[in-house]
């Protein structure tokens, strides 16, 4: 991951952890949309690592 989408993620789970406290519907949403970010990375990550086999 590049520094860019580093700072991004961590922006997102500082606004995760405020709607967490605040707003649970919104927490809910920002949760699935945070397991697609990882999803999209494992998948990123094993597509580079066939390419290297």
């Amino acid at each position: 991951m590049e520094k860019e989408e580093k700072k991004d993620v961590k922006k997102m789970m500082e606004t995760a952890k405020i709607l967490a406290e605040n707003d649970p519907q919104s927490f809910m949403i920002i949760k699935s949309n945070i397991e697609v970010l990882k999803i999209r990375h494992d998948i990123e990550l094993l597509g580079r690592n066939e390419a290297r086999v």
